[in-house]
């Protein structure tokens, strides 16, 4: 062979090698490809969905839901610490308050309140991962209360606990006082919950 063809022959391979590994790059991220979903229709770029049973959840962030509230009265916490409160209601924004009643998908960290054997019934949704929602000083709007809605809970292996997941149900905005106590501002009813998608070899 001589050596100009012994380079085109080279040089075809080369390019067959590169375009092996470009499908297979672009396969591997089809796979591995994250639940959350861009929508189609929306009232803008950038709206997102989470379809789970044939059910469209618009994905709601701990950071849109942020906007530093404070209670209407003073809440003293396990540790001692006070939280003061303001001297009139502080009004929940109107973006935000639209969300009561929505299905919508949050990420955070499940803290169990209640449960059945190993399933869990209620339980805290935080933005972060604490050991003790009151004790950590979260603001009312970095965490939410939940219920399941299946009567059976949900079944979390325990080192899920410390891994961000996926609480999906209807939202529900507003002050809520239980036994005259200020007890927070945000609630879900939760649908059911996932994982997230382990990464590919560490890196997707």
């Amino acid at each position: 062979m001589c050596p100009s063809t012994f380079q085109k022959v080279m040089t075809t391979m080369k390019r067959n090698n590169l375009i092996r590994w470009i499908l297979l790059s672009v396969l591997i991220l089809l796979v591995a490809r994250p639940a959350w979903t861009q929508s189609a229709s929306g009232v803008g770029a950038g709206i997102q969905k989470f379809t789970k049973n044939k059910i469209d959840y618009e994905v709601v962030s701990f950071d849109r839901l942020f906007f530093h509230y404070q209670p209407p009265v003073d809440v003293e916490h396990p540790d001692g610490n006070i939280t003061k409160g303001t001297k009139k209601p502080m009004p929940i924004p109107p973006e935000i308050k639209a969300l009561n009643g929505k299905k919508v998908a949050i990420k955070g960290f499940i803290i169990p309140l209640t449960n059945s054997g190993q399933n869990i019934n209620q339980f805290l949704f935080a933005d972060e991962l604490v050991t003790c929602m009151f004790c950590a000083m979260l603001s009312y709007d970095q965490w939410m209360t939940g219920t399941v809605v299946n009567p059976k809970g949900f079944h979390i292996e325990d080192d899920q606990y410390e891994e961000p997941v996926i609480v999906y149900g209807t939202l529900e905005v507003g002050e809520e006082y239980q036994d005259g106590q200020f007890t927070g501002i945000y609630r879900i009813k939760a649908d059911g919950f996932q994982a997230n998608r382990k990464k590919f070899f560490g890196i997707l």
